[in-house]
């Protein structure tokens, strides 16, 4: 059995510019054939008068010499058949036909017009008692001759008004080809492609908002494959260490030291895996949402100050010195949410800030913001790396990268984000870092 492919239904028959070249021929083609109709119009009656005139002035030429008596009608017919006109004697059936037509002419001249379009002109007459026909030779030789020169030179125009269209809409269009052209190229995943600007202002700015969609969609395909490499590696390693160890427990000659260390190492692990996964969703589940929900009224102070006692085996057991100076302040908002910001910003701080160091907790508002700022002595922050602390799973440099996952940033960032605040990390001039937290200052929420 014979197979039919059927034709894309999405590609089209007709490219644009052959559309404008086809638009343009049917426009001039019913403009020319009006043109030509009007001027047939306009045409007919002047030429037919001119004929008629020229009629009118050979039959007094032919009255004349008939007067003089000098011509016999048949040497007159003869001197008056010219180029201009064709005398002839009119057949005696026609004679009564044209007899009283004649004689209420002026002039005895009688002018028959037929067609409008087309004129044609006869002229009848009476010369020396025998009725004669008057035929112009060269009323429809001028006429035709006009009308043809008229529609050649149209038809001239529209085929060279085409080919200028078929040009300068090729040219007008070049950047919506271009375009199509990327399009097609970032559908089938390159996102390096970028459409040159054009000469034409109209078509800049659909140009340059391409090239930005072209530039972003670069950057999250980027983050994308950094993403994917950065969760594999993440998961990779703690399963490894699991996998590892737990073969090690099959071993029976293992004392009960080694088997406790080895169990609690899988245990470790598995809650590295936990923390690792819970992160990774939360922040989908942030990066997914545009506004925050269950918003309740409550103390940021008092929210920092329990924090700050959950981690307390952390920083004692590093023997850090708490420097804390926090106002009353409440805030509307998800608790749980921010609970999430301080306890990743103060624990980063446990982390960096090295044994018998100092961690400095400030929380104030003024009359535009609540501003929350967060010490450490741990090592600075180098300027290049400032702008990708907030970035899933970076890490910053070897001298700030711990055992932590790289996302606890990012969801701090997120969060804020979505409260219409700021974060902003510097390094401090005596040593350490101070990251600051700004969320928008709401009477109501103070009260």
């Amino acid at each position: 059995m014979a197979i039919i492919k059927r034709k894309d239904p999405q590609k089209p028959m007709f490219s644009l510019t052959l559309k404008f070249s086809l638009l343009f021929f049917a426009v001039m083609l019913a403009s020319a054939a009006i043109a030509v109709i009007t001027l047939l119009f306009v045409m007919g009656p002047i030429i037919s008068q001119n004929t008629e005139n020229r009629v009118t002035s050979l039959v007094a030429s032919m009255k004349l010499l008939d007067q003089k008596n000098l011509y016999s009608t048949s040497e007159i017919i003869s001197i008056c058949n010219v180029d201009i006109a064709d005398v002839t004697t009119l057949p005696e059936k026609s004679v009564e036909r044209y007899n009283v037509l004649i004689d209420a002419a002026e002039q005895n001249c009688y002018i028959e017009r037929e067609g409008r379009l087309f004129p044609k002109l006869t002229g009848y007459t009476v010369i020396g008692g025998e009725y004669l026909k008057i035929v112009p030779t060269n009323f429809d030789n001028v006429y035709w001759i006009a009308t043809f020169v008229t529609i050649i030179t149209m038809l001239l125009s529209i085929l060279l008004g085409s080919l200028m269209t078929i040009f300068v809409s090729h040219r007008i269009l070049r950047p919506v080809k271009n375009l199509s052209n990327a399009t097609a190229l970032v559908a089938r995943g390159n996102f390096k492609v970028r459409v040159p600007e054009s000469k034409d202002k109209e078509y800049n700015q659909l140009i340059n908002n391409f090239n930005r969609m072209a530039e972003e969609l670069s950057g999250i395909e980027t983050l994308r494959g950094d993403f994917i490499s950065n969760v594999s590696h993440e998961f990779k390693t703690p399963l490894a260490s699991i996998q590892g160890f737990a073969k090690l427990l099959q071993d029976d000659t293992l004392s009960v030291e080694e088997r406790h260390d080895y169990t609690q190492i899988i245990i470790n692990e598995t809650g590295r895996l936990s923390k690792l996964t819970s992160d990774i969703l939360r922040l989908s589940k942030l990066e997914n949402q545009s506004t925050i929900s269950n918003k309740k009224r409550f103390s940021i102070d008092e929210q920092i100050r329990k924090i700050l006692l959950v981690l307390e085996p952390e920083w004692t057991k590093k023997n850090i010195n708490l420097e804390i100076e926090l106002d009353t302040v409440y805030y509307f908002g998800n608790e749980e949410l921010m609970a999430q910001i301080w306890q990743n910003i103060i624990n980063n701080a446990i982390k960096f800030t090295p044994e018998g160091g100092n961690i400095g907790v400030r929380l104030f508002a003024n009359e535009k913001n609540i501003t929350a700022k967060i010490t450490d002595d741990g090592p600075s922050i180098p300027p290049e790396v400032a702008d990708k602390i907030f970035v899933k799973f970076y890490q910053g440099d070897n001298s700030r990268k711990t055992e932590g996952n790289g996302l606890g940033l990012a969801l701090v960032k997120r969060i804020i984000d979505l409260c219409n605040g700021n974060i902003y990390v510097e390094n401090r001039y005596d040593g350490g870092v101070c990251f600051t937290v700004e969320l928008p200052y709401v009477i109501g929420d103070m009260m």
